[in-house]
């Protein structure tokens, strides 16, 4: 096949058939022997054409699929990369969800405990205002008292010395 593809075939035809298409005056005999010739060879010269367009064909593929299985594979290498690298981002992606969940949940409870505890110390502002206001109210009460208390114990003591 080899010696074929190099041409070493169309060159023996050229050697056997040349002679028959450059002599046109030869006997009859002759004649009908290289007519037959001659239709062998416009059968064999097409044919061996399309053989050695068929094996060039063929040593192209072949160098294009080599060159072309190496692209196929660098490019479905580069696809796995990315799909490994997409699933990890996915993944990623996925915990920082779950992540933000939590701490909108976490954000939610403390926010609740913070109003609360706004709640509860105004709630005991006002009661220590409130104790405050009853603690001045009774402070003065326990004055009043007291000079009360005071000036009865003088009256009872300018009226035991009246009597």
């Amino acid at each position: 096949m080899e010696g074929l593809s190099r041409g070493v075939l169309l060159e023996r035809m050229k050697e056997e058939y040349g002679s028959m298409l450059s002599t046109e005056n030869s006997s009859i005999a002759s004649s009908a022997s290289t007519s037959r010739r001659m239709k062998h060879l416009n059968l064999l010269v097409p044919l061996y054409q399309n053989y050695i367009r068929q094996e060039a064909v063929s040593r192209e593929e072949h160098c294009c699929s080599g060159r072309c299985k190496v692209i196929v594979r660098r490019i479905m290498e580069q696809v796995r990369t990315e799909t490994e690298q997409w699933s990890q981002m996915q993944e990623m992606l996925e915990q920082v969800r779950e992540e933000m969940e939590e701490l909108n949940s976490s954000w939610d409870f403390w926010e609740d405990r913070a109003l609360d505890s706004e709640y509860l110390i105004q709630y005991l502002r006002s009661a220590v205002e409130e104790w405050k206001q009853k603690a001045v109210s009774s402070n003065d009460k326990a004055n009043e008292l007291q000079a009360q208390v005071f000036m009865l114990k003088e009256e009872i003591h300018n009226l035991r010395s009246k009597i």
